[in-house]
């Protein structure tokens, strides 16, 4: 979690202070005074909420907003963190077209999620929909080795186009290992291509 010392006086200033440097509000940390290795006293102020359950309560928000009832699953380890959400009928406007809907929220939950994380502690969100995220990876994957060995075999290169940076990523990290063959994207966002390409020896 973030945290900062302040060599300051007052409990109340370090906390404001703190609460401008790491953009967090005070109601959502905690001090705890100390003293350093001189003697000095320090006041401590750290996070004292969950940052998984705010992210998962931000969710619940989005379903209560459109008067949705819905099952939120959390679970984490040191590295990730998923939610796994069945919204029934509404688990279509979550996820949108072309996973628009589910890209951006994955987003905002990643960004209010690792708010309270320091840069060496954040963590990597993930979320599925109607488990519509696990069926696409499962197929992306699939579509990726086909085509890997397909360019092996006939050192052809085979260039994907209509897809989001998301999908993108799971066709390079699933070939990544190849030795025969090699990923790599050109152009700008809304156009880039992915290529996959015999491995130059």
């Amino acid at each position: 979690m973030k945290t900062r010392i302040y060599k300051l006086n007052n409990v109340e200033e370090a906390i404001k202070q703190a609460s401008i440097d790491l953009g967090i509000d005070e109601e959502e940390l905690i001090e705890k005074i100390t003293k350093n290795e001189e003697g000095e006293t320090e006041i401590e102020i750290t996070v004292c909420i969950d940052p998984i359950e705010k992210g998962r309560k931000y969710i619940q928000t989005i379903l209560d907003n459109n008067n949705v009832e819905g099952i939120i699953e959390k679970s984490e380890d040191d590295k990730y963190v998923e939610y796994k959400i069945e919204a029934k009928e509404f688990n279509g406007v979550l996820i949108g077209k072309n996973s628009k809907h589910l890209i951006a929220l994955q987003t905002l939950v990643s960004l209010i999620v690792n708010k309270y994380y320091e840069e060496n502690e954040q963590k990597v969100v993930k979320i599925d929909v109607g488990g519509y995220r696990h069926r696409k990876e499962a197929h992306l994957e699939r579509m990726a080795v086909d085509f890997g060995k397909q360019v092996a075999k006939t050192k052809q290169i085979i260039k994907l186009d209509n897809l989001n940076s998301y999908e993108r990523k799971i066709i390079h990290d699933k070939l990544s290992t190849w030795k025969d063959v090699q990923t790599h994207s050109e152009g700008e966002e809304d156009e880039r291509v992915l290529y996959i390409e015999p491995k130059r020896k």
